[in-house]
């Protein structure tokens, strides 16, 4: 640089000149415009930002106290001894709320120590926190400090749910912006921190599908909140931060640590001392929500009464309250309701361990299955296919309509399920992944209803024999329709004829083969026993006497009378014969029957099995009382004790021996039935107590030996024994109106002196039990003296000599097929002329053989 005077003064001459001067005034006029156009920009951008600011705030929700408090929470169902049986919860709504009175003081502090140290310093927004947490990001870059105050947390969980589907930066700046400032507010308008926690405690989600404390107390430690110790408290604080990675039962390790953690904060920020923590530290905790968690691995699966339970809240919710379908469900699943089952645990407990005890099957078990797959084929289509599919096909495939899916094994059912896949995939399909569902079962199953008569109340309920492997499977009590074989014959046959027609249980009908149309019917020992009461018929499940009663009365009589019963399957293609035998086209379902039952033990009145009380919504308003529930009487109460009084002959001296457990410990009326090729096994009766119905079968409906069925019996023999134990022992209540006659055997009408008790085979005289208004007043009509011809063995004419004759009883207005006509009157009369002939005796007249019989349709049955 030339510091000289001749430089320095050239250099001052062109600094002053004048295009010097205006180019310098140029540059700082240009410069000025920059500044200012900076200024400008960013007052724009800084309005800008205001308004955007603004823009988000004004967009916040408008909140209350009552939109900041959690929704969603899990219905409880208790039995009928207020015990919790089940816990009904969708996702999102595994809550129950506890007041924070409720709430132990040390896990209040465990989450304060671990999510928020100055709750109760900050107005719902922690700057300090925000600063520290900034600081600590730029200088370690660690950006796991959260700076969220509980109630942001809160407004979060309950206001800001969207917060899951952030996908860029602006929408999570957006969303925190609005919680801080809503935080703010909330704390504003509440004033409470205690109200605060109180709705944060019970809105945090906790891990493994529950919310809020309480929740996850029961979850994790099975028991209330209240009970906690420090370390539990601990256990479920340091969940929070990341309920799955923080997860006490899938990462014990991570929790554990987490734990350690709550506990030093508690410990710095005074809330606990150094014995507490040590004590706390050394509790092996883990040890017990491990073998809690093992005890109640099954616990989310609910039991079949509780799905039939749902299933009847839901109806009801429906029609008497008029919810929409999808209000009914939100309301079962995510209501918080109270619903006060029917259900008997004891009563429940009994009847699942007989439905399962091999003991009372007289064979190994068999297994069968449910089965679900889809085929990709060759042009592109899907093609679906089940275990019904596979029996349809095996079944044209082996020209063999009893071909069955029922097998010795789980393996050689996996086996015929290969092999059907593969003879369906034969033609160049494949199988689509994901698509196979494989249900193995055992066999043959069960289905059994037990309801209190008295007042419609289900006690307890079997959908199926074997494990359950979800909530909402099939249920065979509420949901299968079977014939219900003989054990219809009480409903739709001898009801109606003793309550409206007059019959009694003296009425006779003549058991002999019996044709109607191309059908002939027969009974199941394949003999006939000729003039036969209903009390026989009723005790011997008698096909005959069932069908000839219905017969009689009428074939639409019986139909109404069945559907008074409360089934809802029936049809009118169902009027025909067959219906005295329990020959339907769709069935019936167990726990329906079980249902017509009962009101024949409940004094002929019928009450609508259900399997609630009451249910209380959220907020302890009552929202269904079904309490006290309608009846409607669908026999006299004198029909329902006559019935009565057949049925228990059927358990002491008829078809269900194997059912009686003996009159010592309470009375029993029941009546058996089966079905063609004994498909359906099933029986059905009654103590003073309660009523119970059970089902037996395969599940493909393939056939059962005739041994084989007597585990209906056993079940519902030990089942009701195990029942009635410890109840007072007494009788069924006889009502008015019943009186007791002797009558003939032969003809159910007033005995005749010296005939009816003379009859060849014994005396025909017996005492019966009649309606008062239906005793018989006119005398036998089946049973006469005839005098016979000692020498001819005719009957005798008007020149037999007197002394070469004797009186024979003989009976009259069987059919000529019936085993009676054996002792019919002879056909022609003696010819004597009056001429003395050699006395000689008489052959006394054999019983007539049966005559053969055709086989039944397929919807004969069998008692």
């Amino acid at each position: 640089m030339n510091y000289g005077k001749k430089y320095t003064q050239l250099r001052i001459k062109t600094i002053d000149s004048k295009p010097t001067k205006i180019r310098m005034k140029m540059e700082i006029f240009v410069l000025k415009l920059f500044v200012l156009a900076l200024l400008f920009f960013a007052v724009i951008g800084i309005c800008a930002g205001i308004g955007v600011v603004q823009g988000i705030l004004d967009s916040a929700p408008d909140i209350s106290k009552k939109d900041v408090m959690p929704s969603g929470y899990s219905t409880t169902v208790l039995a009928d001894d207020g015990t919790q049986t089940a816990t009904l919860v969708s996702s999102g709504s595994n809550r129950k709320y506890v007041s924070l009175k409720k709430i132990p003081l040390d896990l209040q502090h465990a989450f304060i120590a671990i999510e928020d140290s100055r709750f109760y310093k900050h107005n719902g927004v922690d700057c300090q926190g925000i600063l520290r947490a900034t600081f600590i990001a730029a200088s370690k870059r660690n950006f796991s400090q959260g700076a969220s105050t509980l109630t942001q947390q809160l407004i979060k969980n309950n206001v800001l749910t969207s917060w899951t589907d952030e996908k860029t930066f602006y929408d999570s700046f957006k969303r925190k912006l609005q919680e801080q400032y809503l935080a703010i507010k909330l704390e504003q308008k509440v004033h409470d921190k205690k109200w605060i926690l109180e709705n944060y405690l019970n809105s945090i989600n906790l891990g493994s599908n529950t919310l809020g404390v309480e929740a996850a107390s029961e979850k994790y430690f099975g028991k209330d909140v209240s009970e906690l110790s420090l370390s539990e408290s601990c256990v479920i604080a340091g969940i929070t931060q990341n309920p799955v990675a923080y997860n006490p039962i899938t990462h014990p390790e991570n929790n554990a640590k987490r734990r350690k953690k709550v506990l030093r904060n508690m410990l710095e920020q005074g809330y606990i001392n150094q014995q507490d923590y040590k004590s706390a530290l050394d509790d092996n905790v883990y040890e017990r929500i491990s073998e809690f968690t093992q005890n109640t691995s099954n616990s989310n699966i609910n039991s079949y009464f509780v799905d039939a339970l749902i299933d009847d809240v839901y109806n009801d919710l429906i029609e008497k309250k008029g919810y929409s379908s999808e209000e009914a469900n939100k309301a079962i699943f995510r209501g918080g309701l109270t619903i006060h089952s029917t259900q008997d645990n004891r009563i429940q407990s009994i009847a699942d361990e007989e439905a399962n005890n091999v003991a009372n099957y007289p064979t190994a078990p068999k297994y069968s299955f449910f089965l679900a797959f889809s085929v990709k084929n060759p042009d592109g289509s899907t093609s679906n296919y089940s275990n019904q599919t596979m029996l349809s096909y095996y079944k044209k495939k082996t020209n063999n309509d009893n071909y069955s899916i029922v097998f010795d094994s789980e393996n050689a059912c996996r086996s015929a399920i290969s092999q059907y896949e593969q003879e369906m995939i034969s033609q160049g399909g494949t199988i689509v992944e994901g698509s196979e569902n494989i249900n193995i079962t055992l066999q043959p199953q069960v289905a059994l209803t037990i309801i209190d008569q008295h007042t419609g109340a289900v006690k307890a309920l079997v959908g199926g024999r074997g494990q359950k492997n979800g909530n909402r499977t099939w249920n065979r009590a509420t949901d299968t329709t079977r014939q219900p074989g003989s054990t219809f014959k009480i409903i739709a046959a001898y009801a109606p004829a003793l309550d409206a027609k007059g019959l009694t249980l003296a009425t006779v009908q003549d058991d002999a083969p019996y044709t109607v149309g191309n059908k002939t019917f027969q009974n199941a020992n394949k003999g006939f026993g000729g003039f036969t009461t209903i009390r026989d018929g009723i005790k011997n499940s008698t096909n005959i006497v069932a069908l000839k009663t219905l017969n009689q009365i009428g074939i639409d009589t019986g139909y109404d009378y069945a559907k008074k019963f409360g089934f809802t399957t029936l049809s009118d293609t169902d009027k025909n014969l067959s219906l005295a035998l329990g020959g339907l086209d769709h069935g019936v379902k167990n726990y329906e029957l079980a249902g017509a039952y009962a009101s024949i033990a409940n004094d002929g009145e019928y009450i609508k099995p259900s399997f609630y009380s009451k249910v209380y919504d959220h907020n302890g308003k009552l929202l269904l009382d079904i309490s006290k529930k309608e009846r409607r009487r669908v026999l006299k109460s004198t029909t329902a004790w006559l019935l009565t009084s057949a049925m228990q002959d059927v358990m002491t001296d008829g078809t269900g021996k194997v059912a009686y457990f003996g009159n010592e410990l309470m009375p029993q009326a029941g009546k058996s039935g089966t079905t063609s090729s004994n498909r359906d096994s099933l029986f059905a009766g009654f103590t003073p107590y309660y009523t119970c119905v059970i089902w037996g079968g395969n599940d493909d409906n393939s056939v059962q030996s005739g041994d084989q069925t007597v585990y209906t019996k056993n079940i519902w023999r030990e089942v009701m024994r195990r029942s009635n134990e410890g109840l007072e022992r007494k009788d069924f209540t006889q009502p008015d109106g019943i009186v007791q006659v002797n009558v003939c055997k032969k003809s159910g009408l007033l005995p005749i002196e010296n005939i009816c008790d003379h009859d060849q085979r014994g005396n025909m005289v017996y005492t019966e039990f009649f309606d008062k208004d239906t005793v018989p007043t006119t005398t036998c009509n089946h049973h006469v003296g005839v005098r016979i011809c000692m020498a001819t063995g005719m009957e005798a004419g008007s020149k037999c000599p007197v002394n070469q004759t004797f009186t024979s009883i003989r009976i009259i207005g069987a059919a000529p097929n019936s085993p009676e006509a054996a002792y019919a009157p002879p056909s022609k009369k003696c010819p004597h002329s009056g001429a003395p002939v050699q006395s000689q005796q008489p052959a006394q007249p054999q019983p007539a053989q049966p005559a053969a019989q055709q086989q039944p349709s397929n919807k004969s049955n069998f008692p």
